[in-house]
């Protein structure tokens, strides 16, 4: 009886919940029909009342037309490589007021530009040279990258020691056949103007296919990474805009064995200075780079030899001869390059007091100041009215072991021979620094 009188209660409550549920049911139904047709009614009532051909006004245009802009600069990015889409600006350069020359302060700011400033190698298999990209007036953006000037490592008569003639040879193999092409990349802003990027890349190149970037040895990257940045020069009252860069300065640190005549190498780090300067007759179209180099521990001054930047065959403008301080696996594993002898494709070269003394204004000042002083020593290198080769001004394949240039296969490809260079057309005549 208990049992039967827990079912019957359990089903005499349950009745009233049934009768509940089904008057609930329909009712939810319904408000769900009528919440769907009131959305479908609101969004019909608010397209009749927009319309259609009403173009957005206000701040709408500029910021669709910012947004455009954007949009181009990025999809214009993709279509170069080792370009970045980032546009640069005053804060990503360091500005020098003055030229370093002393090693100490070389040091500190090679040191202070860090990895960030640091050359970069280009992804294997790329293609070395990519055309330039065309500019929309009014807007910034990437331009491309151009070939600066090319580099040669060769084996130099002292090896190293514990190295097998096997090793030897296989070395000497690899460095023939390759060379490094540094290169620059080149932006424009909304005024125009030519922008000269601050980070430059480097690509390794098989002369016997040129045109795509080769993957290189661990020896050769770390070599491209001891190019660094170290500045724009800018000693300009107003304030500095990437527009008005015109002359890159760049580190290299190497060792160098510091005396070439002692019967034990004494191999010591060092600095030189490159120099890449925006000539004053470059357009958006084609851009005009000089690079002037120095050697000796800073004590000469070097116009570097000119290439078609647009060209996979680019002729090595630096030679540097190297030996191998140290060995692993029984010799097979060469490390530590040390430079013995570093020559130069120059067609000019000068003392760098000659360039100190310009700067401070001695026999007259030029316009212009460094960067005008750069201008004028290519004009005096290109021109077909260059005088004389005199004690101040020579046109030579430098040598920086101090020992007269030997002409080996790369400097015989070159039009400058051991005592001069053929006279170059004048690029602009008209201008006047």
């Amino acid at each position: 009886m208990g049992t039967r009188h827990r079912i019957f209660h359990f089903g005499t409550i349950g009745l009233p919940f049934m009768r509940l549920n089904t008057f609930l049911v329909p009712l939810t139904i319904g408000l769900f029909i009528y919440t769907i047709v009131t959305v479908v009614n609101h969004i019909n009532n608010s397209s009749k009342s927009a319309p259609v051909d009403t173009p957005p006004s206000g701040d709408g245009v500029s910021t669709a037309a910012s947004s455009e802009r954007s949009l181009l600069a990025t999809s214009k990015s993709l279509l170069v490589t080792g370009v970045s889409s980032k546009i640069p600006v005053a804060k990503d350069y360091k500005l020098l007021t003055s030229v370093p020359w002393d090693m100490r302060e070389i040091g500190k700011l090679y040191r202070d530009a860090g990895v960030e400033m640091a050359c970069e190698m280009l992804e294997t298999g790329v293609d070395v040279l990519q055309p330039l990209l065309e500019f929309t007036p009014n807007t910034a953006g990437p331009l491309g990258r151009r070939c600066a000037f090319s580099i040669r490592l060769q084996v130099g008569k002292e090896l190293g020691s514990g190295i097998p003639s096997v090793t030897r040879g296989i070395i000497e193999d690899y460095l023939k056949a390759r060379q490094l092409t540094i290169q620059t990349t080149f932006y424009h802003d909304e005024k125009g103007r030519l922008i000269l990027g601050p980070v430059l890349r480097a690509a390794l190149v098989v002369l016997e296919t040129p045109d795509k970037v080769s993957s290189p040895e661990p020896m050769i990257a770390k070599s491209v990474e001891e190019f660094r940045t170290l500045g724009a020069y800018w000693n300009e009252s107003e304030p500095f805009e990437p527009g008005h860069c015109r002359t890159l300065i760049l580190g290299f640190r190497y060792t160098l064995d510091a005396d070439m005549l002692v019967a034990k190498p004494n191999p010591q780090r060092e600095y030189e200075v490159l120099f890449l300067h925006l000539l004053p007759e470059s357009t958006l179209l084609s851009p005009k780079l000089a690079v002037f180099a120095t050697s000796d521990a800073r004590t000469q001054f070097h116009l570097l030899e000119e290439s078609d930047p647009e060209s996979v065959e680019q002729l090595s403008a630096i030679t540097a001869d190297v030996r191998f301080a140290d060995v692993k696996l029984m010799g097979m594993l060469p490390e530590t390059p040390v430079v013995t002898r570093v020559r130069h494709r120059a067609l000019l070269s000068v003392p760098i007091d000659i360039v100190k003394s310009q700067m401070e204004g001695v026999g007259g000042k030029i316009p212009g100041g460094f960067s005008g002083i750069l201008d004028d020593l290519y004009r005096r290198a290109t021109s077909t009215d260059a005088p004389a080769a005199s004690p101040d001004v020579n046109p030579s394949n430098s040598d920086s072991s101090g020992t007269p240039p030997k002409a080996d296969e790369d400097f015989q490809k070159s039009d400058s021979s051991e005592n001069g260079s053929k006279a170059r057309p004048v690029l602009n005549p008209g201008f006047d620094a």
